[in-house]
């Protein structure tokens, strides 16, 4: 198996079963994953078209209507419009939906605290030198 391919699986592996439960615990808000993507995008970009998020996230508009419009509904997000140009909608998170994405992210914290905590510690500083190299290169290769 090549290097690539088995970096895949594990990346995959690992991501899939780490992200998976806390995105969907009632205390978190029971969103889907599709939706938390949607609301740490908007926490980065905020505010942001519909289309600019669908862009970073490389999904559909359809998609992205769908999912905004779920989160709106539930009250995680604001849809305003422009300004400048009152065609142009605008999406913001409501204050709900910015206490979900921090009690989110506190949630996958502790979680990964729990995790590294078992790991040796050449193996946390290694994983950490490869994952920044990681990072380094996606943001040179996206332009930032």
């Amino acid at each position: 198996m090549m290097a690539a391919e088995r970096l895949d699986l594990l990346l995959h592996g690992f991501l899939s079963r780490f992200f998976a439960i806390p995105a969907r615990q009632p205390a978190l808000g029971a969103v889907t994953f599709a939706q938390m993507r949607v609301l740490w995008t908007l926490e980065r970009l905020d505010p942001a078209t519909p289309g600019r998020i669908a862009v970073r996230l490389g999904i559909g508009s359809p998609a992205t209507t769908e999912i905004v419009e779920r989160l709106v509904r539930a009250g995680y997000v604001q849809r305003t419009h422009s300004d400048e140009d009152r065609r142009r909608i605008l999406l913001r998170l409501s204050l709900k939906g910015r206490r979900l994405v921090e009690e989110f992210r506190s949630s996958r914290q502790s979680r990964l605290r729990k995790l590294v905590s078992r790991l040796k510690g050449d193996d946390v500083r290694r994983m950490s030198r490869a994952l920044e190299s990681l990072n380094d290169i996606i943001s040179r290769s996206n332009g930032g």
